[in-house]
């Protein structure tokens, strides 16, 4: 998990894109695709839920990775 230090930094940089995502008249809260992991009762929630579905990509990414590379050799005739 990321430290405070980078949820804090995290937080922020999410802020101002929501923050400028949301000019337009419509609040952004809750429709990026890393929202699904979000908790507001925690502290830096965009920042928590980012990582929280980037970690879960990653897994996935990994999972798939290996079984694509692990592929049996041709039986020999």
């Amino acid at each position: 998990m990321a430290t405070a230090k980078q949820l804090e930094s995290k937080q922020s940089e999410l802020d101002i894109i929501k923050w400028n995502d949301s000019e337009s008249g419509t609040d952004m809260c809750g429709t990026y695709g890393y929202c699904d992991k979000c908790d507001k009762e925690k502290d830096f929630p965009c920042a928590r839920a980012y990582y929280a579905k980037n970690a879960a990509a990653k897994t996935t990414t990994a999972k798939t990775a290996s079984k694509t590379t692990a592929k049996k050799a041709p039986a020999k005739k």
